[in-house]
């Protein structure tokens, strides 16, 4: 039987108890603000990313997890007899993760030229949860034994399912070159200040929404049973401060489609920043 080692990171924003019940490995993202470095979900949970951040003087300028990181989870890979890794990354191939995984892989081959171990590195073009869906999956799939070619295409057929609606993204005023990767899609159009968006792998589009209108949340709603309703995928409801909101999303969704959220969660570092301590995210897998 095939064993695949599923690595992720932080930005996944896979919450604990779904990764309890998986073989997943996620990796610390680290951030330096304000010339301080910062280890999420060690040095701070999401739940206090803003208190390390100050609204004013706070920036990120940069974020990132080295290349001997994912070096030593390859080495233990092949120490515990792991046929292949797959490392799973949330966002575009210009993440630094990406990149420090790439050389990682690099420097295995050439450190160990007789191994067989075989690493895979995927940039998934998907942020917060629309990533860890997609981990969750490929996880599953490698806990019953599946090979790795066909974890590697199925992840990469699949990544393009993978949406969200997001509400309340908007590009940060501390905004650095490290991050315009990220937000390419928002600076390239002039969308509302808080626009509410569908985000694909292809880039997003601003859904018309009444901002300050008391009924902003049942358009809100609306759209999410319209892409929810008719295949009926698992779906995660991700939020930053608007816990209230996301509570109540998730028992009118469960009352209008018949079934829970697999997760309602917190949005991590990278997420909230990007997307404001205001935001709420519906993540999901479109399947044709």
């Amino acid at each position: 039987m095939s064993k695949t080692m599923i690595i992720t990171d932080t930005c996944s924003d896979i919450p604990v108890e779904m990764v309890d019940k998986y073989d997943v490995e996620i990796l610390a993202t680290d951030f330096l603000i304000n010339g301080k470095h910062f280890s999420e979900g060690i040095d701070f949970a999401h739940e206090n990313f803003y208190e390390i951040l100050p609204a004013e003087s706070g920036t990120v300028k940069n974020f990132s997890i080295p290349a001997a990181v994912y070096l030593d989870r390859y080495k233990n890979a092949a120490t515990c007899g792991f046929d292949g890794v797959i490392v799973i990354c949330a966002g575009s191939t210009e993440f630094p993760m990406y990149n420090s995984a790439k050389e990682a892989a690099t420097l295995f081959a050439e450190q160990n030229p007789t191994s067989d171990l075989k690493i895979n590195v995927i940039a998934t073009q998907n942020y917060s949860m629309t990533a860890g869906l997609l981990v969750i999956e490929a996880a599953k799939k490698a806990d019953e034994g599946e090979d790795f070619n066909s974890l590697v295409e199925y992840i990469e057929k699949t990544k393009d399912e993978m949406k969200m609606i997001v509400d309340a993204f908007y590009v940060p005023k501390s905004i650095n070159d490290f991050s315009k990767p990220w937000h390419k899609w928002l600076t390239l159009k002039n969308y509302h200040p808080f626009p509410t968006l569908s985000v694909t792998t292809s880039g997003a589009s601003e859904l018309p929404i009444i901002k300050g209108d008391h009924s902003a949340f049942d358009q809100y709603y609306a759209y999410c049973v319209e892409v929810l309703r008719e295949k009926k995928p698992d779906y995660a409801i991700g939020y930053a401060s608007r816990v209230k909101e996301a509570r109540a999303l998730s028992i009118l969704l469960e009352e209008e489609l018949g079934y829970p959220p697999v997760a309602l969660y917190k949005l991590g570092a990278i997420s909230s920043y990007g997307a404001s301590k205001a935001a709420i995210a519906l993540c999901y897998k479109d399947a044709e």
